[in-house]
């Protein structure tokens, strides 16, 4: 008869683990000092400050008396139904969810799509070549790219706007009647190249023997992307697909915020999360709600992790963990 494995007791397994793990600390305790310093900073910068968390759970807090109020104020769950009702925080809350969604399904293929096609092209040198000019305007800053951008599309300034002045017709103010649109491309623009280069490094790594083969079995071009290329990425392409669904409630803040000043009318309508939590920081005038509307922000962030990695996990057979 097999004997059978007897399960220590979950104390048992943790008390064996940390034994297990200062045994090697106590080992390695030269390479420890060398991680010690790292660990500190990480510490007071990283952890320490979460205790601001609290504050989203406090009735009053004054900047100049945080920690005061911290200490003496009383517990209360308001502020996260203050955010819930507050009308600017449901505008911002669906603009960052329609970026993003439209980031997620347009952008997102197009970087597959553009990695897929230079992989395609015979000459190694002359895809390198367009993938680091399409590459160029990811080491641009924001406000760099939309000041080339207002050159371009600018109301009074603007090369287009000049040649339909000239041409009889009236100004279009691109940043205002365009603005959705304008995110979504510029968007595309900036970090199309960049972000097709972790596809395009899959499908180089793949053994040409592969396609070798499948070409001697008579497949085509369509048919060795859909059963070798693409199956061959997929755990590339489902890692960084949970990433972006991890990220979906971060609509890119530097951009947002860029056009913004570009904005002659209310921004009220354009506003997302990102620039809305730095706007009540700046004015400095409830910090409770801020922080409560950031750890939803955190929150909420996380639930989409894990949800995205179940769904991945389910639909391509691939997850994070």
């Amino acid at each position: 008869m097999e004997e059978k494995e007897i399960k220590k007791p979950k104390k048992g397994r943790i008390r064996a683990y940390f034994k297990n793990e200062y045994a090697k600390l106590k080992k390695h305790k030269a390479i420890a000092a060398f991680i010690l310093p790292a660990f500190i900073i990480s510490f007071v910068l990283g952890y320490i400050p979460m205790l601001g968390v609290l504050f989203a759970f406090k009735e009053e807090v004054r900047a100049s008396y945080w920690l005061y109020d911290t200490l003496t104020s009383g517990w209360t769950i308001q502020n996260f139904i203050d955010v819930f009702a507050d009308d600017a925080f449901l505008v911002a809350l669906s603009n960052t969810l329609l970026i993003s969604i439209l980031k997620l399904v347009i952008i997102f293929p197009l970087t597959i799509l553009v990695a897929i096609m230079l992989a395609e092209i015979k000459k190694p040198w002359i895809s390198k070549l367009i993938l680091i000019v399409l590459c160029l305007p990811n080491f641009l800053s924001w406000p760099v790219c939309i000041g080339i951008w207002q050159n371009i599309l600018g109301l009074d300034t603007g090369v287009i706007n000049n040649v339909i002045a000239k041409l009889g017709g009236e100004r279009i103010y691109f940043f205002n009647d365009w603005y959705m649109f304008l995110v979504i491309f510029l968007a595309a623009w900036k970090g199309l190249g960049w972000g097709s280069i972790y596809y395009y490094a899959a499908i180089v790594s793949i053994d040409k023997s592969y396609y070798e083969a499948a070409t001697i079995d008579g497949a085509n071009k369509i048919q060795k992307i859909r059963y070798l290329t693409i199956p061959s990425i997929l755990p590339i392409i489902a890692l960084m697909l949970v990433m972006n669904i991890t990220y979906i409630l971060d609509a890119g803040f530097d951009q947002v915020y860029s056009m913004l000043q570009l904005v002659r009318s209310s921004t009220y309508d354009k506003q997302i999360l990102g620039t809305y939590i730095f706007d009540l920081a700046m004015q400095n005038s409830n910090i409770p709600f801020t922080v409560a509307l950031s750890v939803f922000n955190g929150l909420f962030a996380l639930f989409l992790m894990l949800g995205g990695n179940t769904l991945v996990k389910k639909t391509l057979k691939r997850s994070l963990w």
